[in-house]
């Protein structure tokens, strides 16, 4: 009986040796997750390339000529903007006034926006104390160019010899839009 309880002990050993090999353990794992979060506010950039603009009228017929016509062109492409924004925008544009012998209107001061595109002064605007819209989108732009030019009213009988300095404000902002 002994060896019948051996034999049986031992079969009962490689049943249960042979069965697990066949018995396959499942595979642990531990899976855990993680986000990754990027939040973009409204950006812009406003870069002015020739900022300081000037003419001095010196010289006959440069004078006469000036003045007859009632008004002196500064250097065209003076100032330059380059604006970008990652969404809907607007440049707007304002000036101090003049300082000088006599107090000459902001108006005097005229602009023009030469750029291409979503201009909106395309043609000379006096400028005043308040902002005025120059150019808009209602998408983002990257390093768009507005190209720009003064006009300066001159009158006989008001413009004195003297030095007339405006302080032009540029701002861009980005808008409501997408």
């Amino acid at each position: 009986m002994r060896f019948y309880i051996r034999i049986s002990c031992l079969a009962l050993f490689l049943a249960m040796a042979c069965g697990a090999t066949q018995i396959r353990a499942t595979e642990d794992s531990d899976e855990q997750t993680s986000t990754a979060t990027l939040t973009i506010l409204p950006a812009f950039r406003l870069q002015i390339t020739d900022q300081v603009v000037s003419e001095t009228l010196s010289a006959n017929p440069g004078v006469d000529t000036a003045f007859n016509a009632g008004f002196i062109e500064l250097t065209i492409d003076k100032p330059t903007l380059a604006v970008s924004a990652n969404k809907g925008w607007k440049l707007t544009v304002k000036s101090s006034g003049f300082t000088g012998p006599y107090a000459k209107a902001i108006g005097d001061l005229q602009l023009k926006d030469a750029g291409s595109e979503h201009v909106t002064m395309f043609a000379f605007t006096s400028l005043s104390a308040t902002g005025q819209e120059m150019a808009t989108d209602s998408a983002g732009v990257s390093n768009e160019s507005h190209p720009c030019q003064y006009k300066i009213l001159l009158d006989w009988t008001k413009d004195i010899p003297g030095t007339y300095e405006a302080i032009v404000i540029y701002t861009i902002s980005t808008s409501g839009r997408k």
